[in-house]
């Protein structure tokens, strides 16, 4: 069979022409590691095509089957796209965060959805396509412990490639309310891929630089640091992500993650109200700990990218204020802002729904920049006012040229992620 798997950015409306003209069709920001992994899997008698972003969709392409994995604010466009395919006879599968919390919506604009882990069923989902025997709805069951992932190196994309991506884990056990990530299912079923495997698909790659795409690293710390003593021969140099009252904690941590060649530390420190991290089920951040996290991350010589979301229900109108404050005494050195967005499956969707506070199901709006529900504390536009204040204000070239300059301190490597941290958010505004 002749087989299409899609990459988000081939369906995106959502991304900017920053992301579309640069990042990635330079690949300085790799491709979406799900539709590699996905065309890994397939066996090898099928010929397959990877959609990437940087290309148009053909939609007269000779194709028996669309694979199309997607997230919440793509799906108009997913659906759309799958829509016109199945229209020319094409058998069309759908898979990602979105069909799995809504299948029955998804199974309206395709012959299968896969609901929980697409990589694990896709094999099986193809093998009844060959036979005929293709179900509606394929759901994942994995509890296992174990990951079992497909090296993706070999899996050649068109351009030039100046980073790469790795997963060495997948779930998070953490469960926070706004989390797609970790309520999708078997999302908070926390495993591990082979070291061995790991290690031999880093030693693999042409890329000096790479992301790993595990929600956190610092779940597991007896597999994460035997990771990066593992890693040091390899002279690579990488960005992860970690919680930030592991950061904090572990020295050991940042010490064997910067020998192994980490060069940022990415950390959703979320907000600095305690209440609003205790309601969203996010107590293991400690607003008291942040300044210590960023310290400590800096005296290793890694630089550090925080998230925030804006838009809790403890928030009230002078949160923009206090957050500018806090962030700018932190010293963190790239921020990246969005909006609390309810997205469907998680219990903050189903909570602010009951409460009859869900404005739209646009779903084209759940892309984190637009306020979808009744804010508690403040006016809708006062939150959607606020959070492009605070966007532009971290966003402009003073400010990003004064946090890329700074973190010179730490190095080369960190400088650059830095710097393309913060150009990206500035580009992006």
């Amino acid at each position: 069979m002749r087989i299409l798997i899609t990459d988000e950015m081939s369906l995106s409306t959502v991304f900017s022409s920053f992301d579309r003209s640069f990042l990635y069709s330079f690949s300085f920001v790799p491709t979406v590691i799900t539709a590699r992994q996905l065309a890994a899997v397939t066996p090898s008698h099928h010929t397959v095509a990877i959609q990437e972003g940087k290309t148009s969709i053909d939609f007269e392409a000779k194709y028996d089957v669309v694979h199309i994995n997607f997230k919440t604010a793509l799906a108009p466009r997913a659906y759309e796209v799958a829509d016109a395919f199945r229209k020319k006879g094409k058998r069309v599968v759908l898979s990602g965060y979105h069909p799995s919390a809504l299948p029955d919506e998804a199974a309206q604009h395709a012959d299968s959805v896969i609901v929980g882990d697409a990589v694990t069923l896709w094999p099986v989902v193809v093998q009844d396509l060959e036979d005929g025997t293709l179900q509606p709805v394929y759901t994942s069951t994995d509890t296992r412990d174990t990951l079992i992932l497909p090296s993706t190196h070999l899996i050649k994309l068109k351009g030039l490639q100046l980073t790469n991506s790795i997963e060495a884990t997948r779930g998070c056990p953490h469960k926070c309310d706004f989390c797609q990530d970790a309520n999708i299912r078997d999302g908070s079923v926390f495993r591990t891929r082979s070291l061995d495997d790991v290690i031999q698909e880093i030693a693999s790659l042409q890329q000096k630089i790479f992301f790993f795409t595990d929600f956190s690293l610092t779940i597991d710390l007896v597999y994460t640091k035997e990771l990066f003593r593992r890693m040091r021969p390899l002279k690579k140099r990488f960005i992860c992500g970690g919680n930030v009252d592991v950061l904090g904690e572990d020295e050991e941590l940042l010490r064997l993650s910067h020998e192994a060649g980490c060069i940022e530390w990415i950390s959703g420190f979320e907000t600095f109200s305690q209440e609003s991290l205790n309601g969203a089920h996010k107590q293991s951040n400690i607003v008291d700990d942040y300044a210590r996290a960023v310290k400590k991350i800096h005296k290793y010589r890694m630089a550090v990218f925080g998230t925030f979301v804006l838009g809790f229900d403890e928030d009230t109108p002078d949160i923009f204020q206090m957050m500018q404050t806090h962030i700018g005494r932190l010293g963190i050195d790239a921020v990246n802002f969005a909006l609390l967005t309810p997205y469907p499956g998680t219990p903050l969707f189903a909570r602010l729904e009951k409460e009859k506070r869900i404005l739209t199901k646009d779903w084209s709006k759940y892309n984190r920049k637009n306020v979808v529900f009744a804010p508690k504390n403040m006016t809708k536009t006062e939150l959607e006012d606020g959070f492009r204040s605070i966007t532009r204000s971290f966003s402009s070239l003073p400010s990003m040229g004064y946090r890329t300059m700074r973190s010179l301190s730490l190095g080369l490597y960190p400088f650059m992620a830095t710097f393309a941290g913060n150009l990206g958010q500035y580009m992006k505004t």
